[in-house]
């Protein structure tokens, strides 16, 4: 008779607790995730180079960065250096991150643009531990740094790309 009673009362009294208990943590957990996504398509120029559609793509713990196209400003559209180096960075709570960089060593002929590349990896952590979001850039900035082949001079440009506007 016990048996009985078993089979028939507490096992779907705990199966019931099973579920109510997987319905929580279910619910608890879809709650809490976030599926933020933030995407920038960034271009701008400074005196002697233009950055044409550089994005930046913050999607749930990914950083995607990169994928611009980087020209020289030339009459001629022809421009060789001796080498280049190019970082995209970012002031995240105030601290300067480099967020991608690209290096070229050896004569680079700027005969058409060139592609900045790009990388994915986890985005920057705030102080507390969590994946930043747009709302902690401050800022978006590109450096580049040259030698032109026909003067032998090292030179450094910055292209700002975006500023949190802090006005609200």
């Amino acid at each position: 008779m016990r048996k009985l009673l078993v089979h028939k009362i507490v096992y779907p009294v705990l199966i019931f607790i099973v579920f109510v208990l997987l319905a929580m943590v279910i619910y608890l957990n879809h709650r809490n995730a976030t599926n933020d996504f933030y995407h920038l398509r960034l271009s701008g120029e400074s005196p002697h180079w233009e950055l044409d559609g550089y994005q930046v793509d913050l999607i749930s713990g990914i950083l995607n960065s990169g994928n611009g196209k980087l020209r020289f400003k030339t009459r001629e559209n022809d421009y060789t250096t001796n080498y280049l180096v190019f970082e995209m960075n970012a002031v995240i709570n105030k601290k300067d991150i480099t967020l991608q960089s690209k290096a070229v060593s050896g004569p680079e002929d700027f005969k058409n643009e060139i592609d900045t590349g790009a990388i994915e990896g986890p985005p920057p952590i705030t102080e507390d531990g969590k994946s930043i979001t747009f709302k902690d850039i401050d800022k978006i900035y590109a450096v580049i740094h040259w030698e032109g082949q026909d003067d032998g001079i090292a030179h450094k440009e910055i292209i700002d790309l975006y500023e949190l506007d802090n006005k609200n």
